[in-house]
């Protein structure tokens, strides 16, 4: 599997994810406004977290061991049933919590209980979105990217018609129920695609897991626990503070720059998860790794600041296609995001290598220290200087992000 080739799938999974994306953001912008464009963006939150644990957080340890195990048939099938069998245990637990405390996640998320439903739904379906993010693990690790790119294809376009569909019958309760549902309605279609593959594998002793896979599966769990909270966490705190410090309506703002910002992070994201993580994980040389680490950010680095420049000098017009005018004040905030999140892909990187070699004491240090100064900075800059100040707080974060991960892998990348 090579970069480029990697790249090109990633590209066509990026795209359609980033097209959906972007179409529905415009329906709920229309429809909504930037108050309906924060109450997505609290629920994306905080759905990030819950599914994260519904699934036992072992998706990174699957890719690793899928790639690893390729071509040793017995420990593949162990590997298979233990990870369906955590996933099962994480989801029906996670289930129980949903229901139980619904109206207290409605009234931290929506700070109402007129979305309760909504949690109901999602501690429903989360079973499925459970077993579907497992499934797509082991087509990552095993390398079939194809059959990757369409079941993420079909997932974006399911998503994009649900929205279209629901919101325009109930508003923003549409919105948040197309979210939910699209979460967990594409493992159908990714079973159908793949039964043969993957699931014939799978047999009975997912009720008698092997506690060894467990044990070297745990160490990803707690990093990808982690890395999948913190962050959204963090953006939860910040979105509250900004309505309270200035009103709903900018806490909109500041989401529908988010979630650009996710969008064109996409293929970066996608291209590291499927390519740098199985290929990391294959190699132990020093020199090895230095050489695909520097060949990666060297295609990247260029790849991605000439994308940040032609966002920048065309944000008056994504502004203008994506949403309303109720958005136009964004156009002040992309500077300082584009630049943090230059930074951001520059760490992403090393993150995976990370994860590759389990370090899983320094990346959680990090993965906890950077989210928290984030919001340490958001809330004493935009308590300054107004709503510009989560995005230099943001700037800065990934800036020191970097250079620390400079530091650590000094020896290890650029020495000799």
């Amino acid at each position: 599997m090579k970069l480029l080739s990697t790249t090109v799938f990633s590209g066509i999974t990026a795209f359609v994810k980033i097209s959906a994306g972007f179409v529905a953001t415009k329906v709920i912008s229309s429809f909504s406004g930037p108050a309906g464009v924060a109450l997505v963006g609290s629920l994306t939150n905080f759905m990030a977290v819950v599914l994260s644990l519904a699934n036992g957080s072992v998706t990174s340890g699957i890719v690793k061991y899928t790639a690893e195990f390729k071509n040793d048939r017995r420990k593949s099938k162990i590997l298979y049933d233990t990870s369906v069998f955590v996933s099962l245990v994480c989801s029906a637990l996670v289930f129980l919590g949903l229901v139980i405390f619904a109206e207290h996640w409605s009234r931290s998320i929506f700070h109402s209980t007129e979305y309760v439903s909504v949690i109901y739904l999602l501690g429903g379906g989360i079973v499925f979105y459970s077993l579907n993010t497992i499934l797509l693990a082991f087509l990552n690790g095993l390398g079939y990217i194809r059959k990757f790119t369409i079941i993420n294809g079909i997932s974006s376009v399911i998503t994009l018609l649900l929205t279209i569909l629901l919101i325009y019958y109930y508003n923003i309760s549409g919105a948040l129920y197309a979210l939910v549902i699209t979460q967990f309605a594409v493992f159908f279609v990714a079973v159908l695609l793949v039964w043969k593959r993957i699931f014939k594998n799978i047999s009975r002793s997912i009720f008698k897991p092997d506690f060894k896979t467990i044990k070297n599966l745990s160490h990803f769990t707690v990093m990808a626990v982690v890395s999948s909270s913190a962050m959204p966490l963090a953006q939860i705190i910040i979105r509250n503070f900004i309505t309270k410090e200035i009103d709903l309506n900018s806490a909109g703002i500041w989401q529908g720059l988010i979630r650009i910002s996710d969008g064109y992070l996409l293929m970066i994201n996608i291209t590291l998860g499927t390519y740098f993580l199985p290929k990391l994980s294959s190699l132990n040389g020093k020199s090895d790794i230095r050489k695909e680490i520097l060949e990666g950010l060297k295609f990247l680095a260029p790849l991605f600041l000439a994308m940040c420049a032609g966002i920048y000098f065309t944000r008056f017009y994504i502004i203008e296609i994506l949403y309303t005018k109720d958005f136009s004040s964004m156009e002040s905030l992309f500077f300082w995001q584009l630049a943090g999140d230059f930074f951001k892909v520059l760490s992403l990187v090393f993150s995976y290598l990370m994860i590759s070699k389990v370090m899983t004491k320094g990346y959680i240090i990090i993965e906890i220290l950077f989210p928290v100064l984030y919001v340490f900075l958001s809330l004493a800059f935009i308590h300054k200087i107004g709503l510009k100040g989560s995005s230099i707080a943001f700037f800065i974060t990934y800036l020191l992000s970097f250079l620390v991960m400079i530091l650590i892998f000094r020896k290890t990348v650029f020495g000799k």
